[in-house]
C-alpha cells in the first residue's frame, strides 16, 4: 500500500511543479462609452441625436465610460500585482499608447486609476519644501504671494493636494493602426466579398424597423435607411443610447421593439468591424506592424528578465477603439482559428501574457475580454506563427497601390482602347474615302459614256457586237 507521503510529492509536483512566472502582458483595449458622434453621418441637431437623445457632449467619454475602464484597471492590479508594484509608478515598467481623441485617453486614465488606486508620490523633506520660484515677482506681489502660500501650508509637505502622479501616455508610432483607411483597392474588395451580408441585414431592417423609423425620425425616403453610412449612424447611436442608460420609451410607442433593435444593432456594427472594415485575410494589412511591435517587447522581456528598463517594458497598455481591438480579434483568429467575439463592446479589450514555465520554455496565454482563448502556447511555436501570417511592405504596397497608381492604370486602359479605337477609326476613314472616291469616279466615267451614246448612237451597235458570244448552241 503506497504510503500518504508518496500521494502528497504527486501532489507537489503537479502543483509546484506547473508554476509559471509571469513576465510581460501586452494590452490593447477599446475606450469606454461615449455618447453619439455628429461626425458619423448622423442626425444630430443642436446636440439631439437620431432617437431624440439630448446630449452635452459629442463622441465625449461618459462616466459610465469612465467607470468601464476603472472596472479593467482594477482587474489589472488584482491579476498583475506580482509582476508590477502597483504602490509606486515607475514608467520604465509600464509604455502606455493612445489614440489622439479625449475619450481613449481619459479611459486609459481612469484605468490607471484603478491600477495605482492607492498610490501617492513621495512626500518633500523639509530641505526640499524650501525651495524658491526663480521669478521673484511672486514674491514681489504680497497679496498673491501670501495667498500661494495659505495654499501650500495647507497641504504640508505633499507636493500638491491629491498628490497623484502624471502617467506618460504616448502617441502610437507610425503606421501601426488605421491601415486599411489608407489602401486604395480596399473599396472594391469589400464591395465583393462584404457587400451581399450587407444587403442582407439592410432588407432585415426594411422588414421589420423601417415603419418605425419612420414615424419618429419624419424621413419617408427609404434610400436614407439604406444608405450603408447612414445605418452605421443609427446602430452605432443606438448602441450608445442604451449602454448609456437613456430613456427610450418614446421609442416603444412609435412602435420599435429596443430589444430587437439593439441586438440588430449590435449584429450590424459587429458584421462591420470584424467582416468589413477587415476580415480574415484583411486584418494582416491591418495587424502586421503592430503585432509585430508585440513580438518585439515579447523578445525584449525574453532578455531581460529581473531587469527592469525603457527599451523592455514589464507591460504595453495600448487604448484605441472598436477598429483597432477588432482587427487583432480577427487577425489572431486567422492564425490560430481560436475565435472571436462578434461584437466588440465598449472596454473591450485583448490580453497576450507571456510566462517563463518552471522548465525554461516561454508560454503564451491569450484573452478577449477575459476569456481564454490561447492557453499556453509554446513561445517560439506563438511567434512563428504570428510572422507566418505578416505582411511584407511590398505586397501591401501591391494590394492597396496608391490612388496615384489606379489612375495611372485607368488612364492606361483608357489609353490602350483609344489607340485601338483610334487604329479602327483610321481604318474606316480610308476605305470610306475610298469608297466615296470611286463611286464618284464610276459616277462620271458613266455620265461621260452616257453622253458619247447620246451623240454616237453607231457606238451602242459596236458595244453589242463586242459581247461575249451564248455557250448554248
Amino acid at each position: 500500500m503506497l504510503s500518504l507521503n508518496f500521494f502528497f510529492l504527486i501532489f507537489l509536483q503537479f502543483f509546484i511543479g506547473n508554476a509559471r512566472e509571469l513576465i510581460f502582458v501586452y494590452e490593447h483595449a477599446r475606450h469606454g462609452a461615449r455618447g453619439p458622434s455628429s461626425g458619423f453621418r448622423a442626425i444630430f441637431n443642436n446636440g439631439t441625436d437620431e432617437y431624440g437623445v439630448k446630449w452635452i457632449t459629442d463622441g465625449e467619454l461618459t462616466q459610465i465610460g469612465k467607470r468601464q475602464h476603472y472596472f479593467l484597471g482594477i482587474r489589472n492590479r488584482i491579476k498583475y500585482g506580482n509582476l508590477i508594484n502597483f504602490t509606486k509608478y515607475d514608467p520604465m515598467e509600464i509604455l502606455i499608447h493612445s489614440t489622439d481623441y479625449n475619450r481613449s485617453q481619459q479611459s486609459i486614465m481612469s484605468e490607471l486609476y484603478g491600477m495605482y488606486e492607492g498610490l501617492e508620490e513621495a512626500e518633500l523633506n523639509e530641505e526640499e519644501k524650501h525651495y524658491t520660484m526663480v521669478n521673484n515677482w511672486y514674491i514681489k506681489n504680497k497679496t498673491l504671494s501670501n495667498e500661494i502660500n495659505d495654499s501650500l501650508t495647507d497641504i504640508g509637505n505633499r507636493i500638491n493636494k491629491r498628490s497623484f502622479p502624471i502617467f506618460n501616455i504616448h502617441k502610437f508610432p507610425d503606421n501601426r493602426i488605421f491601415l486599411v483607411d489608407h489602401c486604395d483597392k480596399l473599396r472594391n474588395y469589400r464591395d465583393e466579398n462584404a457587400w451581399p451580408t450587407v444587403e442582407k441585414y439592410l432588407d432585415d431592417f426594411n422588414k421589420e424597423f423601417l415603419e418605425p423609423f419612420k414615424n419618429f425620425t419624419k424621413i419617408q425616403d427609404k434610400k436614407y435607411f439604406n444608405n450603408y453610412d447612414n445605418m452605421k449612424s443609427m446602430t452605432d447611436h443606438f448602441i450608445c443610447d442604451v449602454d448609456n442608460k437613456k430613456d427610450l420609451h418614446h421609442l416603444e410607442e412609435a412602435g420599435l421593439n429596443i430589444t430587437r433593435f439593439y441586438n440588430f444593432s449590435k449584429k450590424f456594427y459587429g458584421n462591420f468591424i470584424f467582416d468589413y472594415f477587415v476580415d480574415k485575410y484583411t486584418s494582416g494589412l491591418e495587424e502586421t506592424h503592430l503585432m509585430q511591435d508585440m513580438l518585439g517587447y515579447m523578445e525584449a522581456r525574453k532578455n531581460n528578465i529581473g531587469n527592469t528598463t525603457y527599451k523592455a517594458p514589464k507591460m504595453v497598455m495600448d487604448c484605441g477603439h472598436d477598429t483597432t481591438v477588432g482587427p487583432i480579434a480577427r487577425f489572431v483568429d486567422s492564425v490560430f482559428n481560436c475565435g472571436y467575439h462578434k461584437f466588440c463592446e465598449f472596454a473591450c479589450n485583448v490580453f497576450f501574457e507571456l510566462y517563463k514555465e518552471d522548465n525554461g520554455t516561454l508560454t503564451v496565454d491569450y484573452y478577449m475580454d477575459d476569456e481564454k482563448l490561447l492557453d499556453g502556447i509554446e513561445y517560439n511555436y506563438f511567434k512563428k506563427e504570428m510572422q507566418s501570417h505578416f505582411w511584407n511592405d511590398t505586397y501591401m504596397g501591391e494590394f492597396c497601390g496608391t490612388e496615384k497608381d489606379t489612375e495611372a492604370k485607368q488612364k492606361g486602359k483608357i489609353e490602350e482602347y483609344s489607340s485601338v479605337l483610334f487604329g479602327i477609326s483610321i481604318v474606316t476613314s480610308i476605305l470610306l474615302i475610298i469608297f466615296v472616291t470611286s463611286t464618284i469616279v464610276i459616277f462620271r466615267r458613266l455620265k461621260k459614256l452616257q453622253k458619247k451614246l447620246d451623240e454616237n448612237p453607231l457606238m451602242e451597235k459596236e458595244m453589242e457586237g463586242s459581247e461575249l458570244p451564248s455557250l448554248l448552241t
